[in-house]
């Protein structure tokens, strides 16, 4: 007979907090091999010598899985101490190329509608969310002191992130707003001052016309700025940025357009952000970029965590760019002449042709998908100029 008093007495296993020997455990799908050796590379050096650390800047170039290198870190940090952990996406697309790489590697998460779920909450399951989620004046995360307590906060794309951040504090105001009209006649003799011609430009709505508010007068004229404001708070245009920046405002500046004006403070007030801004452990995923110094002011990061990223140090080659500017080379390189020159159908074309455009807008024009010799295609996007 089985005497189960002796089995009862035994401490539960401990999970693993080695993210590599985490993969190993993963449910994963059949399709999926073992790690990559960047990856291999960058978690071990992530778990030997920078998990204790309070800030990492994971730095690879694209297409290296960058996105399990993060799922991994978090579920180490979730078996290690149970505490909440947020995975942070630029975007609504970010989310779901994420949740499905999740699945298919069987890391457990969680998304989030209406409410934090409570799997969250629990530290059972990794959130994946939009940065926006978290960085508005109504978040579910909650403001200063009422904040949500986060063990590990993961954002992805993080220099994509800044651009999401910044513009949650800010302040739009459309011009056809009541709020508009007033603060602009607020500081009518100023912007007027700094010149006629673009104030009158502004006041018949060219979009193209913008004057900055003096900051002297800003601040002078910082109390009308409020009570203005505070009368339009149920604004869509005003209301996420509100509860940020009303104790702020004298330390923000203010560009007014014939399209809109915008209000943003010069330094983003991330401490009210707690869950955030107190996190026990922070990472931070990028592409290589040349340049990392506006993180420091962006997301609050030390110069130290800047000059010293999580890189894979084996790499031997990761390709060039050039980016040309046709229109700044000539004059005359305009965007006709441009697709008309390189965009030409041909039958003799051995190598497909893609056209990049800024917006869903520019695309519109034709579609065209021509044979090609050897049975290639090729299939161009000529952009209406």
């Amino acid at each position: 007979m089985v005497d189960f008093t002796k089995r009862l007495g035994k401490k539960a296993g401990t999970k693993p907090i080695d993210p590599i020997e985490i993969y190993e455990t993963l449910d994963r799908a059949s399709d999926k091999g073992p790690l990559r050796q960047a990856q291999a590379a960058v978690l071990k050096e992530w778990h030997d010598q920078r998990r204790i650390k309070r800030d990492a800047i994971v730095k690879l170039h694209t297409g290296q899985g960058k996105t399990l290198i993060g799922l991994l870190i978090l579920q180490s940090k979730l078996n290690e101490d149970g505490g909440p952990v947020v995975y942070l996406c630029a975007n609504n697309f970010l989310i779901n190329q994420t949740c499905t790489q999740a699945t298919q590697f069987g890391v457990s998460f969680c998304i989030a509608d209406d409410d934090l779920p409570a799997e969250f909450l629990d530290g059972k399951s990794i959130l994946v969310i939009s940065v926006q989620k978290m960085f508005n004046g109504m978040t579910k995360f909650g403001l200063g002191a009422s904040s949500v307590a986060v063990s590990t906060v993961l954002m992805d794309d993080a220099h994509a992130c800044i651009d999401s951040i910044r513009d949650s504090l800010q302040i739009r105001i459309p011009a056809d707003e009541q709020a508009y009209t007033e603060i602009r006649n607020l500081f009518s003799s100023s912007l007027e001052y700094q010149g006629a011609g673009t104030y009158a430009d502004i006041c018949n709505k060219n979009p193209e016309a913008y004057l900055l508010v003096p900051y002297w007068e800003w601040r002078d004229k910082n109390a009308e700025v409020v009570d203005t404001l505070a009368k339009y708070t149920a604004s869509n245009s005003i209301k996420f940025a509100w509860p940020l920046i009303k104790d702020l405002l004298q330390d923000c500046q203010c560009v007014i357009s014939g399209k809109s004006l915008e209000i943003a403070p010069y330094l983003p007030p991330l401490h009210l952000f707690g869950s955030y801004y107190k996190a026990r452990h922070r990472v931070f995923m990028s592409a290589t970029v040349v340049n990392d110094s506006f993180l420091i002011k962006g997301l609050g990061l030390s110069p130290e965590t800047i000059t010293d990223p999580l890189v894979y140090k084996d790499e031997k080659w990761s390709g060039e760019k050039m980016i040309l500017i046709p229109s700044l080379i000539d004059e005359s390189l305009s965007r006709g002449v441009v697709v008309e020159t390189f965009a030409k159908p041909s039958d003799r074309r051995t190598v497909g042709v893609v056209a990049l455009v800024p917006s869903f807008n520019k695309t519109s024009g034709r579609v065209m998908a021509r044979a090609l010799p050897q049975g290639k295609t090729l299939m161009l996007k000529l952009i209406n100029s």
